[in-house]
């Protein structure tokens, strides 16, 4: 098999897949099939077909994409030579910017549907959030920027809140979107576990991203 021939089938594949991470993430995937996916991709349903089995599997392809996406831009984040609050608000942009993408109906499809897919998304969330805060709350605290209190224990407190906040079922009761739980979240969660030098930074570089 020549590599032009793989190129044109992995470009084919990804095309599926991004095209798949828009409208899944906007309108849910249940009541989605392949002949409409085929349709408005302008190709066969034998050629969807040929990379993914079933629709179930085009959905995990699509759920993977996005956790590596995410996964590669939070490794950047932490890899930089920023400072540990500019490193931590970053976080939470990429972390907004994916959230906000997710509609309602993509969660409950998720969790009703695929159960098993959302506890791999919510475990990989979760442990990709504990290696990135643990690594920016350890710096942070050595510049003396984050209060000197057990690292493990923040990150604790700030994985479990944000995942509570930003959960469908809580959300679905409030007058605020993924965005605002994100932003409310944080500058609360910020605020405790800051020193005063810590605060002042927060204070410059939050009030630029919550415009």
């Amino acid at each position: 098999m020549s590599k032009k021939y793989d190129t044109l089938n992995s470009a084919e594949r990804d095309k599926i897949i991004e095209y798949c991470s828009v409208k899944f993430l906007k309108d849910g995937f249940y009541y989605v099939t392949v002949d409409q996916i085929a349709s408005e991709l302008r190709m066969s349903k034998k050629t969807i077909y040929k990379y993914f089995s079933t629709k179930d599997e085009l959905v995990e392809a699509v759920a993977i994409k996005m956790m590596e996406d995410v996964s590669t831009r939070i490794e950047e984040i932490i890899t930089s030579e920023n400072d540990s609050l500019t490193k931590a608000l970053m976080l939470f942009e990429v972390m907004a910017g994916v959230v906000v993408r997710f509609s309602e109906n993509w969660l409950k499809d998720l969790q009703i549907h695929t159960p098993k897919l959302w506890k791999k998304i919510d475990e990989f969330r979760t442990k990709r959030a504990f290696t990135a805060l643990g690594s920016i709350i350890k710096q942070g605290q050595s510049e003396g920027i984050i209060i000197d209190k057990p690292a493990e224990l923040i990150i604790h407190i700030f994985v479990n809140t944000v995942r509570s906040v930003v959960h469908p079922d809580f959300l679905y009761h409030q007058k605020f979107n993924y965005k605002e739980a994100f932003i409310h979240s944080f500058e609360i969660l910020f605020n405790g576990i800051l020193t005063p030098k810590g605060r002042k930074i927060f204070d410059k570089i939050f009030s630029k991203v919550i415009k």
